[in-house]
C-alpha cells in the first residue's frame, strides 16, 4: 500500500511539472500567468474560446492552477 502510495506521489508531481515546464514554454513575457494570445500561440489546434473555459477566475488570465485543472484527467485540455 505505502508503494502504491508514493508511486501515485512521484506520478502526480511528474505531472505537475511537465505541465509548469509547458506552461512556461508558453508564457512569453515571463510574468506567471498566460494571456489570451500566449494560449492561442501555443495551443494552435484548440479554440481559442477554450480560453474562457480555462479562466476559471475570469481574470482574463489563466495561472498555473488553472492551467493545471484543464490539462490534468477530465479537464478540458486533457485529451488534446
Amino acid at each position: 500500500m505505502r508503494t502504491m502510495i508514493l508511486t501515485l506521489t512521484a506520478v502526480a508531481a511528474t505531472a505537475s511539472f511537465a505541465t509548469a515546464k509547458e506552461m512556461s514554454e508558453m508564457d512569453v513575457n515571463t510574468d506567471g500567468v498566460l494571456s489570451v494570445e500566449e494560449f492561442a500561440a501555443g495551443h494552435s489546434e484548440v479554440d481559442p474560446a477554450m480560453f474562457a473555459a480555462i479562466d476559471a477566475n475570469e481574470d482574463g488570465l489563466i495561472d498555473p492552477a488553472e492551467y493545471e485543472a484543464a490539462t490534468s484527467e477530465g479537464g478540458v485540455l486533457a485529451a488534446t
